[in-house]
């Protein structure tokens, strides 16, 4: 879209801008024009003295802006203040109609000067200028904002981080299951003051606990929680943390950022990148900072790292245990499954529907790991299919598994390779095959080795193409626009919505010439979860822009109707700067709580879950005042999804998974059972 264009559609209320005090200054020189020959003609035609206090005929005035619209002087500033083209005829036309109707003595009186010839036809230049900002508003600040949305050097950003010594950044590049984060935590552990960024939680809990296991006090800091070693809240020397919750204005010796291949995420890669610029984590002599991830990610952060003066290596490391795809499918047969096994789908539904195939037809039972699950109950689950003495020996699980949890998985076996995204349906990425694939065998268990196939014969050969397809380079980052930023642009439009900042920092926002940087949401903020967010809060009375701004970066599903209406009823609060209690919260959700009968209960109850994450992670602490309790009515729930998982209730929520399913009746034959052994499961339950 071109700048004009962009003016033109942001046509936002008048005095949205700050204008500078001098651009209202009028040039002035004495040069004969057509108007003078024209009044002359008609003072010697009519006989008729024309006085400079007259107001001028229509006539005249379109003759002194026809005039102005061919000077080469005039397109010249226009096109200084992004007036071209279709944008800039509009505009002549609107202030000669507003000339023409009402006239103010000041510009009646510099069209006087301009037909006397005391000023050229430049001095109607500022009331041109006054009236296109007036009208546009932006014209007034385009170029400041042009500058201030200029993306393409964020490595200057970081000033504190390149006043210090040059970085030495130690890329650990390998596959899943190949031991790099290990050998980066062990510099970790030994390190003064250290800390680690990662994608979830539960990875922050895990280096968490491992840090308390080999006596290395270590806080814990995710956007729901914080715990710290000190009783008194004091930071300890040791941080693990999701990476959006890293402090980068805090010195360490060493920092370590996990899975450094979720800089390219659409959403949330300007974590990693800011990570990357901006951790100074390096006090004493170490100066290190260990980046984990895939071998796809080097080239990037080898050319970031040249950016920003730091040295540069790569240590590669191999699978601890091989891993094949094997060469029979299970031709739709689940009743293959053996121990160790976990089947592989990208829904809810279909998950429920192969733990019933599975419970009914063997003598298995299944954990069942998805995204849509409380983090503490996928750890629980987890835990579930790991135990040796656990009759739950396989798993059904999402691509939840790719990061983040510790599995003894002997075989994945994918029941598809085609996921929905929430949007539309898509292939597996190569990268993305990889991901789930190397789960399977895991070093030091009982499993010395991963295997892969898939439950339909058709997918196999193209899973055999998807594994041997190399991961290409990743060749952006990903950036987003800061609270500095939002800052800097309500100062020029101080009336402005903060979906109308959010759109407009969209279109003007530059990509790096040398394409290292990917601008967040340059497509089209419009398009993103912060302005989903953004248009449910902004419509808010008394919410502050900044208050706006922390909402948009909650982590929700911005779909789901019963956490879109917390999200509003939370924003509603603190605009009315009343408390959010926990009776406010219960009063939003079904409580108390049930147990869920069917899929449809379940989820309801997993949105709840993540109603009550968002009140954790506001931590808006004049109104969000009940933590504590509220994070006690979490855990209550979190008790009752995993009792329901663990238990034969389960099999019901299959079952009916089953008759709502439209799938055809050749995939609906695959699961039909015996309808005695689901009452019987029901009964020795109840």
């Amino acid at each position: 879209m071109k700048i004009s264009q962009v003016i033109s559609k942001f046509k936002l209320s008048h005095q949205l801008y700050r204008p500078s005090k001098s651009i209202f200054l009028a040039t002035s020189t004495s040069q004969v024009n057509s108007v003078d020959r024209y009044y002359s003609y008609q003072a010697a035609t009519h006989g008729a003295q024309v006085k400079a206090t007259d107001m001028l005929q229509k006539s005249v005035i379109k003759l002194l802006i026809k005039e102005l619209s061919r000077n080469k002087e005039f397109r010249h500033n226009a096109k200084i203040h992004r007036m071209e083209g279709d944008l800039l005829g509009q505009l002549t036309v609107k202030f000669q109609k507003r000339a023409t109707s009402k006239v103010d003595d000041e510009l009646n009186k510099a069209f006087i000067n301009v037909r006397d010839g005391k000023d050229s036809v430049m001095a109607i230049w500022p009331f041109f200028l006054k009236y296109a900002i007036k009208y546009y508003p932006l014209i007034g600040c385009i170029n400041d904002l042009i500058q201030h949305s200029d993306f393409s050097s964020p490595v200057s950003w970081y000033e504190e981080a390149r006043s210090i010594a040059p970085r030495k950044i130690i890329y650990h590049a390998g596959p899943t299951n190949s031991g790099k984060t290990y050998h980066a935590l062990n510099k970790f552990f030994k390190a003064e003051k250290a800390i680690y960024c990662c994608p979830l939680r539960l990875l922050a809990h895990e280096v968490y606990r491992k840090s308390l296991t080999e006596n290395v006090k270590c806080d814990l800091v995710t956007g729901e929680e914080r715990l710290f070693v000190d009783p008194n809240g004091f930071s300890s020397q040791h941080v693990s943390c999701t990476v959006e919750m890293a402090n980068i204005n805090e010195h360490y010796d060493i920092g370590i950022i996990d899975e450094i291949q979720m800089i390219k995420d659409d959403l949330r890669g300007f974590a990693w990148t800011r990570a990357l610029l901006g951790g100074h984590a390096f006090r004493l002599c170490a100066y290190e900072l260990h980046v984990c991830g895939d071998p796809s990610g080097i080239e990037l952060v080898s050319n970031l790292a040249k950016l920003c003066g730091d040295g540069f290596e790569v240590q590669r490391y191999d699978r601890l245990v091989p891993l094949s795809v094997q060469k029979r499918s299970f031709n739709g047969d689940l009743s293959k499954v053996t121990k160790g096994d976990c089947v592989v789908a990208f829904s809810r539904k279909e998950l429920f529907k192969l733990k019933y195939n599975i419970e009914c037809n063997t003598k298995h039972k299944c954990a069942i790991i998805y995204g849509g699950l409380p983090s503490v109950t996928r750890a629980r689950q987890a835990d579930l299919f790991n135990d040796p003495n656990s009759d739950y020996n396989i798993l059904v699980a999402s691509d939840a598994i790719g990061m983040g949890l510790n599995l003894n998985i002997k075989r994945v076996v994918f029941n598809s390779l085609m996921k929905f995204d929430g949007l539309e349906i898509s292939k597996l990425t190569p990268s993305h095959a990889r991901q789930v694939a190397g789960r399977a065998g895991r070093f030091s268990s009982n499993f010395n080795k991963g295997e892969i196939t898939t439950l339909y014969v058709d997918d196999l050969p193209n899973l055999q193409k998807l594994l041997a397809t190399p991961i290409p380079p990743i060749r952006q980052a990903g950036l987003s626009l800061t609270w500095s930023d939002i800052e800097l642009f309500s100062y020029y439009l101080p009336k402005a919505s903060f979906t109308d900042i959010l759109d407009l920092f969209s279109e003007l926002v530059k990509l790096a010439a040398n394409r290292q940087i990917r601008a967040y949401g340059t497509s089209s903020v419009g398009d993103t979860a912060a302005f989903k967010v953004a248009s449910i809060v902004d419509s808010v009375d008394g919410l502050l822009l900044k208050e706006k701004y922390i909402f948009c970066l909650a982590p929700i599903d911005h779909r789901n109707p019963l956490i879109s209406s917390a999200l509003l009823s939370f924003a509603s609060h603190v605009g009315k700067r009343s408390q959010v209690t926990d009776a406010v919260v219960t009063d939003l959700i079904p409580y108390p709580f049930k147990v869920p009968y069917n899929e449809d209960q379940l989820h309801t109850l997993e949105a709840v879950y993540d109603v009550l994450d968002l009140y954790l992670w506001l931590r808006f602490p004049d109104y969000f005042v009940n933590y504590h309790k509220v994070k006690d009515i979490q855990m209550e729930l979190e008790a009752i999804i995993s009792k329901c998982l663990a238990s034969n209730w389960s099999l019901k929520m299959a079952s009916s998974a089953i008759r709502d399913s439209n799938e055809s009746d050749v995939v609906k034959a695959l699961f039909q059972a015996d309808k005695n052994i689901v009452d019987s499961a029901m009964t020795a339950e109840a």
